[in-house]
């Protein structure tokens, strides 16, 4: 990235804030020159300022006209975000004052800041480590309190701190491999298999729990994709307006309505959830762009966490009902039998059970009996009820949200590390197992060591941080 080099010596200024017109827009000044320069500005300052205290009075521009009154808070070198001397300037919310400022700032002799310089030193000056550092942006962009309070937890240091305990194990047992392979010419044996394989398990098991977290935290994260599809005017555009609470799809009784993709996002006990309502799936489409609408109907399925497939319960469950069913994954789909006002509010859950069971979509179930107690709900498009206890028992079902003590991964990047630490640890044991020689358990403990380096930061290369700090934005 272009702030690598000689420019991490710089003083950096940019308006971290949302940019816009607003109440109070926060300029941040962080390097070596950053009191030299803002007290030319701030004159009001003292000379020796107090770190972590704030001071009022009037920015003035070098010719010494006003140009706002500000809030201006010091941090001293060390003890600081980005670990230097860091000015946080409070401004009124314009855009026009707000670059007056950055203007005199520059002339003064600091740069505007690139993408993520900021929590880019303060990753260089050992104040994050690349976890914490990509956990900035995570919260940042939340957009759930689950996703925030995740995010929370790995910027305090919940995942690094788990990692570093692996770090430390692998590091033991390689430590005592290469001093077996010292020491080989002397036939003394410095490593005790025992206590080797031990350590091995431990950290597989550790790795193991970490990664298996993935899929959980990444929903916590990102939120659930769930697709509605079936057949053309069985209510599915009706229920994406109730999961979402808004009127965003139009509904009639003609069949094919919802010709395109619909999203909508919606919140329920802290998850975030995109509903994407699809075109009615049925061989006769009436011309061109509703065969589009269908196509890409498919292609979202493919591309969900959740299918809520519906169905028109005053008609029951047909062969074209079957034909769709049949096409989805009963790992991720939830039966929606709508519609229920029109036959009294009655469940006939034996008459869906009969007519799945006919079906090959039934073969693939892991487990009928719990798929049919959990994954089979009656509904009406009419019954506002209908969105908490369907929302409910999914997020029970995919995610278990007490996870206040539970150590999760939602990054993709920690993900695949740990995923290649996981598999050299289990060849470690393998290594271990077979005799074949402390060399090559070193080897494969080295190989792990650096998917956790690589993960936290201790190991990196210009690839790396440019996939991590390309994501923020300026000012962060």
């Amino acid at each position: 990235m272009s702030f690598r080099g000689d420019r991490d010596k710089d003083t950096i200024c940019a308006v971290s804030t949302p940019h816009g017109v607003g109440g109070i827009s926060v300029i941040r000044v962080s390097g070596p020159q950053t009191f030299a320069i803002v007290s030319k500005l701030c004159t009001f300052l003292p000379a020796h300022p107090e770190s972590h205290r704030v001071y009022f009075g009037n920015l003035k521009n070098q010719n010494g006209s006003e140009i706002d009154e500000v809030l201006v808070t010091y941090f001293q070198h060390g003890k600081s975000f980005t670990g230097e001397e860091v000015i946080e300037i409070s401004c009124h919310g314009s855009p026009l004052i707000c670059q007056s400022i950055l203007n005199q700032l520059i002339q003064l002799g600091a740069r505007a800041a690139d993408r993520g310089e900021f929590t880019y030193r303060a990753f260089m000056n050992g104040k994050l480590d690349l976890v914490q550092a990509e956990s900035v942006l995570s919260l940042i962009e939340s957009q759930s309190q689950q996703a925030a309070k995740l995010a929370l937890r790995q910027l305090k240091g919940q995942l690094s701190h788990k990692l570093e305990q692996i770090e430390d194990d692998m590091t033991w047992i390689l430590a005592h491999a290469e001093a077996s392979i010292d020491f080989s010419t002397e036939g003394i044996d410095v490593v005790d298999n025992t206590i080797v394989i031990e350590r091995l398990k431990k950290i597989e098991a550790t790795l193991k729990e970490l990664v298996g977290t993935f899929k959980v935290g990444r929903l916590l994260k990102d939120g659930f994709r769930i697709v509605l599809t079936g057949l053309p005017n069985v209510g599915k555009s009706s229920l994406l307006n109730l999961f979402l609470e808004d009127e965003r799809a139009i509904v009639t009784d003609i069949p094919g309505t919802t010709r395109d993709v619909i999203h909508g996002d919606t919140s329920f006990s802290g998850v975030k959830f995109t509903f994407v309502d699809t075109a009615g799936l049925r061989d006769e489409a009436t011309d061109l762009v509703e065969r589009i609408g269908i196509q890409r109907s498919y292609e979202a399925q493919n591309e969900s966490d959740v299918v809520f497939f519906v169905f028109d319960i005053e008609k029951g469950m047909g062969p074209e009902e079957l034909q769709i069913l049949e096409s989805l994954d009963p790992q991720k789909t939830f039966i929606l039998a709508n519609k229920t006002d029109k036959i009294g509010g009655s469940k006939p859950l034996e008459t869906v059970e009969k007519a799945v069971k006919n079906s090959k979509f039934f073969q693939k179930i892991r487990d009928p009996q719990a798929f049919f107690t959990r994954r089979v709900f009656f509904v009406s498009a009419l019954d506002k009820k209908v969105r908490s206890e369907v929302l409910n028992e999914l997020v029970k079902e995919f995610a278990d949200l007490q996870v206040e003590n539970t150590v999760l991964i939602s990054n993709a990047r920690h993900y695949e590390n740990l995923q290649r630490a996981l598999e050299n640890t289990q060849r470690s044991q393998a290594v271990v197992n077979q005799g074949m020689g402390s060399e090559f358990l070193a080897l494969e403990l080295k190989e792990s060591l650096i998917a956790i380096h690589e993960t936290l930061g201790k190991r990196f290369d210009d690839q790396i941080m440019d996939r991590v700090f390309k994501e923020f934005c300026i000012g962060k």
